[in-house]
């Protein structure tokens, strides 16, 4: 239920005010998508990116510290890349990159050791947690590989944030309060949303 009344107090007109009680059920969540690439080059010298499985833990190592240390690398599958499902927090690795050392001097051989690569993962740096949602392999004319990877996140509305409807009717959250200090009907039934109008 919405609300609409007159009421002074707010620096802006179109204030709105959420109620938490809605919020906390879920009201006003959106899915916010990023995407991050990673690319694969081939370079002119014969060698190449490549990727890489998640490292396995050495025998003799502490189990504790083991843990610990592919933590990280927690959301890649076999191939280096995270899985669609996964969820990534700060610091973790979502494609298992290496890059060759040398790319100046030609190779004769294509079958580099692994003593020719190093490590260059891509990690993931937001402040909050993150679900993959889609992971595409493709390639363009040059023959360089691309790993698009969807990133989803689940935003709670906070204050400043603006909503508004098909027909342009917008207010920003100028406040959220609880439930027993929103307007109600004679029923008792409490609103989500209230516009407050300021009464200059």
């Amino acid at each position: 239920m919405v609300a609409v009344m007159s009421y002074s107090g707010y620096d802006i007109e179109d204030a709105v005010v959420l109620n938490k009680a809605s919020l906390d059920r879920g009201f006003g969540r959106c899915m916010v998508m990023r995407k991050a690439t990673a690319f694969l080059k081939k370079y002119p010298n014969g060698s190449y990116d490549r990727l890489v499985p998640p490292p396995i833990a050495a025998p003799g190592v502490n189990a504790r510290a083991a843990q610990e240390a592919l933590l990280p690398y927690h959301s890649l599958d076999r191939d280096g890349i995270c899985q669609p499902g996964e969820i990534l927090s700060y610091g973790d690795i979502y494609v298992n990159k290496q890059v060759p050392v040398n790319t100046s001097d030609q190779v004769i051989n294509a079958d580099l050791p692994d003593t020719a690569f190093r490590n260059s993962p891509l990690t993931y740096k937001g402040p909050s947690a993150v679900s993959v949602d889609k992971v595409l392999l493709t390639s363009n004319e040059e023959e360089h590989f691309f790993v698009k990877i969807l990133l989803r996140s689940t935003r709670r509305p906070e204050l400043g944030d603006k909503f508004s409807s098909r027909h342009g009717q917008k207010g920003v959250t100028g406040l959220i309060v609880n439930q027993c200090n929103m307007p109600f009907t004679e029923y008792g039934i409490t609103t989500s949303l209230s516009f407050f109008l300021n009464k200059k």
